[in-house]
């Protein structure tokens, strides 16, 4: 029965095509073919127009399509298990298992395609200081099904120096086999007069381009021009202060700077070069760096406390300033005394030797005293330096030590004995003591005095020898008594008295 408002003719078309499409499907059930679609988009959903589709069953090609302009495509595949492999230029290669039923109808529906070629940058947001030196880990692959020609490229601010390096090498270009992967590095360099907010952008050109972005965000920073590797001093009224210090250019061009000392009142300061001429100014080219001493003389009235001394490079550009600090003591000389040897022997009628250190722990310089107590009367001594100088005082600066030999004179007839004395380094505000021991050593020897060993004598008499010994030592002989031996045979030898 016909609509009404329907025409004929209309109708009667209609009614064609559902019957055709019903004897077309009629057809392919019996051929027990499936109608097998689906949609291919890159991954922005845009459609993929010539989209190599292949379809393999047990590694043999069975059939093969291209996507149309709206990335669709069909297939009429019998039933069964077959690998549908996806490719085009500029994109990754795409495979699936897809199981295709008896009858009906199979729509795989939506694939997403990547692009091959894939440039990734780790980090896109950074918060550096001006001069830094950034390096940005980059990964570049290719997930095509053919090599890939990239070119590298980076964008940066005006001043500012960017690329993407393989090890110390720049890369501006390379080739990129299917599943190659390259991990590179981007570096980049802050100019030293760059701050706030700055993007850099890094593309990667082959048969697609892709870009990164990279946001920083630049803290302005003073260029750390002069450098030293010690700060603060002691000084003394009166003293010169040194420091070592080195001028460098950390600039990517050449930089002409003046160099001035800024001292506190009265003082006077000064940059020479190693070479002992004075420096007022200095031009360095990027990387270089020059050698040079900062001398400071302190005033002899310099007030106790801790002083800054400024050292300033001033430039066009920039001003670039390093302090230096110089503590005036105003402490005491504080003398140590040390001995590795506290106890030496000798012979009476000889000298003994011990070996001194006289050191000022104190915060100033100074005279110290030297002098031996406890030593009994007759033992006379004397204080010298390494060179025989005869001293009784040394001036030592602050951390200054001095060796010194104490000689202690022992007289001829001391008896052995042990005798503990005192040695003290001292000044009016504080002493250091030093305890000593001298062992005596007994020095023993004797002589015949007796000239005439002779005497005649008649056979039952008797006859005598008056013998004289002298103690030829330094010490006391006692229980001396003559040994006789070797006497003839019916001799009788005695001898008064038996001990002397």
């Amino acid at each position: 029965m016909l609509n009404k408002g329907v025409p004929k003719t209309l109708y009667m078309s209609l009614l064609t095509i559902v019957t055709l499409l019903s004897i077309s499907f009629n057809i392919l059930a019996v051929r027990g073919s499936v109608m097998v679609t689906g949609k291919i988009v890159d991954v922005d959903g845009k459609s993929l127009e010539s989209v190599e589709v292949r379809v393999y069953s047990g590694g043999s090609l069975v059939t093969r399509t291209y996507s149309s302009s709206n990335g669709v495509f069909s297939l009429n595949l019998e039933s069964g298990m077959y690998e549908i492999q996806l490719e085009k230029r500029g994109y990754e290669a795409r495979s699936m298992i897809v199981s295709i039923p008896f009858s009906g109808y199979k729509d795989i529906g939506l694939i997403v395609l990547d692009y091959s070629l894939k440039f990734t940058i780790s980090l896109t947001s950074l918060r550096v200081k001006s001069m830094a030196e950034v390096s940005i880990p980059v990964t570049i692959c290719n997930k095509g099904f053919q090599d890939e020609l990239v070119e590298i490229q980076v964008e940066t601010p005006e001043g500012w120096e960017a690329g993407v390096y393989s090890g110390s090498a720049q890369i501006w270009g390379l080739r990129l086999t299917q599943n190659e992967v390259q991990n590179l590095v981007m570096k980049i360099r802050v100019p030293f007069n760059a701050s706030g907010q700055y993007e850099l952008k890094a593309r990667a050109l082959g048969s697609t381009k892709q870009e990164n972005t990279v946001s920083i965000y630049v803290e302005k920073a003073e260029p750390q021009i002069l450098v030293s590797n010690y700060l603060t001093a002691q000084g003394l009224g009166g003293s010169t202060v040194t420091f070592e210090l080195t001028i460098r250019n950390p600039l990517t061009k050449r930089f002409t700077a003046q160099i001035s000392v800024m001292t506190p009142s009265s003082w006077v300061g000064s940059i020479v070069r190693e070479d002992g001429r004075r420096l007022y100014d200095v031009s360095l080219d990027a990387g270089e760096s020059l050698r040079a001493l900062l001398k400071i003389s302190v005033p002899e009235n310099a007030q106790p406390g801790n002083h800054e001394v400024r050292v300033c490079a001033i430039s066009q550009e920039f001003v670039s300033s390093f302090s230096f600090y110089i503590i005036v003591a105003g402490g005491t000389v504080e003398p140590k005394a040390y001995t590795d040897t506290p106890y030496v022997e000798s012979y009476a009628g000889s000298s003994a030797k011990f070996p001194i250190e006289v050191e000022n722990t104190g915060e100033s310089d100074g005279v110290v005293s030297i002098n031996v107590t406890q030593l009994p009367i007759g033992y006379p001594w004397k204080l010298s330096d390494l060179s025989g100088n005869i001293l009784s005082k040394v001036y030592l600066k602050p951390s200054e030590k001095r060796r010194l030999n104490l000689i202690v004179e022992i007289p001829p007839l001391a008896e052995p004995q042990t005798i503990p004395f005192m040695l003290e380094a001292c000044t009016q505000e504080s002493s250091s003591r030093l305890n000593l021991t001298l062992g005596v050593l007994g020095f023993y020897s004797m002589s015949y005095e007796t000239q005439n060993f002779y005497t005649e004598s008649t056979a039952g008499s008797t006859s005598g020898f008056i013998i004289e010994v002298k103690n030829n030592g330094y010490s006391f002989l006692t229980n001396v008594r003559p040994e006789i031996i070797n006497v003839p045979d019916k001799f009788k030898v005695e001898y008064s008295p038996e001990v002397v």
